[in-house]
């Protein structure tokens, strides 16, 4: 099993060789189709996984899936070295750290904002734009719905979570009521 400073080192030579080809991008896009296909595809998986199929046998499959999945010589030398390191089931665990490498150099942050009922694509924007402001950098926002939060917002940025919801400032007053 590989390790997450495994897979960090391993995403981050491969952003480093995109960067200079101006690739960072294009190479991560493909190296998420790749791992979305190897977390769906238990079999294909399991094929590259097993000890009882030869290497070459292995080789030949994945120089045939890079080319149906049309991917760049950079992703495809990239698989072929985690194959011949027997890293190939790393693949989703360095597409996830990629992505992450990808975001700081390209100023980018991640983030989910959870409310009661979904909001509209204008205050989804609005929340983007003021968020990019505060954090001054890019903000890539995603949208959930919990109705369990009863109203307000909670927001997440990397690990950290700012939690405005009805239902916690509920449990808040609670305790308060309680100590009293």
């Amino acid at each position: 099993m590989i390790t997450g400073a495994l897979a960090k080192r391993y995403a981050k030579a491969l952003a480093e060789v995109a960067a200079e080809t101006d690739a960072l991008e294009s190479v991560g896009a493909e190296l998420d189709r790749v791992a979305t296909l190897w977390d769906s595809e238990p079999a294909m998986a399991g094929f590259f996984t097993n000890p009882g199929v030869l290497v070459r046998n292995k080789t030949q499959i994945l120089t045939t899936l890079s080319q149906q999945m049309q991917l760049s010589p950079l992703l495809t030398k990239f698989l072929d070295l985690l194959l011949t390191r027997d890293r190939l089931q790393a693949v989703s665990s360095v597409a996830r750290v990629y992505r992450d490498l990808m975001n700081r150099r390209l100023g980018r942050v991640q983030a989910a904002v959870t409310t009661a009922v979904p909001l509209t694509p204008d205050l989804m924007e609005s929340l983007r734009r003021r968020m990019a402001e505060v954090l001054g950098k890019t903000v890539l926002l995603e949208s959930r719905v919990d109705p369990a939060i009863l109203g307000g917002v909670v927001v997440q940025v990397d690990s950290t979570v700012y939690d405005g919801s009805i239902r916690t400032q509920l449990r808040q007053l609670r305790e308060h009521l309680l100590r009293e």
